[in-house]
């Protein structure tokens, strides 16, 4: 899932520190801000430093009360509107209207934030990260490392020590064999720490072998293949620095939501009473706790649906433990979703909702 980076937080101090890494994150906190909370970040602000002088553009840390918030789907920006509470006094931006311009790498602080339920349940499932198995290796080195919530660890690192070129039936063997001897370990170590998806990278085709062959070894874990420059160690840290443990951790999310959909529009037509859509209709099915799985467009979650509060719903859906999906605008089923009316679940047990 979703993972929101948070760099301290003291409950009792309504005190919550978080990095923003990517465009996802802005989408995560987007669904935890409410009207009324306090916000501080770094921003920048036109003033007039004095009489007759030109106005000019200063950094400076603001405290705002958030009135309204805007996200633009396929932007890097988070747009927080409010008025200042706290800033440098030189500047006099106390009890004015400012907007705090989000984007990736920024640092936000939630101060004095009390977190309703759905704002805790989203953050407690948002915050978790998925353990991943990267792998890079060339014909030199090969290195498995774990990725999980305690970082990055190396579990198997070793030089491959293949002869010489020139012998090339003895070459071409020796790579079977080093290729044969990762698929073990990638599968012994897949299911001994009990990973989620596994990474495969490499300059050139080597990657490829190894996947078609864990794949033909039946590894029943998400694959994933990843060009880098370097085995080793070192391409580890490539793919890592391009972010290629939080690419598998979303196309994760979307596979299994895909999956559930698809699941969803067979069984409407088969077993009608199986499912529900529409913010109604899927609300009548969480109160019963019959909702299994919920799919649900985050355009929906912004607009507030009309009537229905659906995060309410989804909320009602976290507490009775539905595996619930939050569906980005740019996923290939977000168009067929809305035409659903934004939500649909897979029930526990028939329910006749007409």
């Amino acid at each position: 899932m979703l993972r929101l980076k948070i760099l301290e937080a003291d409950e009792k101090k309504g005190v919550y520190k978080i990095l923003v890494e990517d465009e996802e994150d802005l989408w995560a906190l987007r669904n935890i801000l409410r009207e009324g909370d306090l916000v501080e970040a770094v921003t920048t602000r036109e003033v007039k430093p004095g009489e007759g002088g030109e106005s000019r553009r200063f950094p400076m840390v603001l405290r705002v009360r958030v009135k309204d918030v805007e996200f633009q789907p396929f932007t890097d920006r988070l747009r927080i509107r409010g008025v200042v509470v706290e800033g440098p006094d030189k500047f006099g931006v106390v009890g004015k209207h400012h907007t705090l311009s989000i984007k990736p790498g920024d640092t936000v602080v939630f101060v004095e934030k009390e977190l309703d339920d759905f704002s805790r349940r989203f953050i407690e499932t948002y915050s978790r990260k998925r353990r991943i198995l990267v792998v890079a290796l060339d014909y030199d080195e090969v290195c498995i490392s774990l990725v999980s919530e305690q970082g990055v660890k190396a579990v198997r690192e070793y030089y491959t020590n293949l002869p010489g070129k020139d012998a090339v039936e003895e070459y071409e063997e020796s790579v079977r064999r080093m290729v044969e001897q990762v698929v073990e370990e990638v599968v012994e170590y897949s299911r001994s720490l009990r990973v989620d998806g596994v990474i495969v990278g490499s300059p050139g085709f080597l990657k490829d072998e190894v996947v078609a062959r864990l794949k033909s070894r039946g590894l029943d874990k998400p694959l994933f293949a990843d060009s880098v420059s370097y085995g080793g160690c070192k391409g580890v840290d490539e793919i890592l620095r391009r972010g290629g443990e939080k690419n598998v951790v979303r196309e994760l999310n979307i596979t299994a939501a895909v999956k559930y959909f698809e699941e969803f529009k067979e069984t409407v037509t088969r077993d009608p009473e199986q499912v529900a859509y529409g913010l109604e209709n899927v609300a009548k099915a969480v109160e019963p706790n019959a909702v299994r799985v919920l799919l649900v467009s985050s355009r929906l979650l912004w607009s507030g649906g009309e009537g229905v509060d659906p995060n309410a719903v989804v909320l009602e859906a976290f507490k009775k433990r539905a595996e619930v999906y939050i569906v980005p605008p740019d996923s290939n089923i977000a168009p067929e979703l809305e035409g659903f009316g934004g939500i649909v679940a897979l029930l526990r047990f028939r329910l006749p909702l007409g």
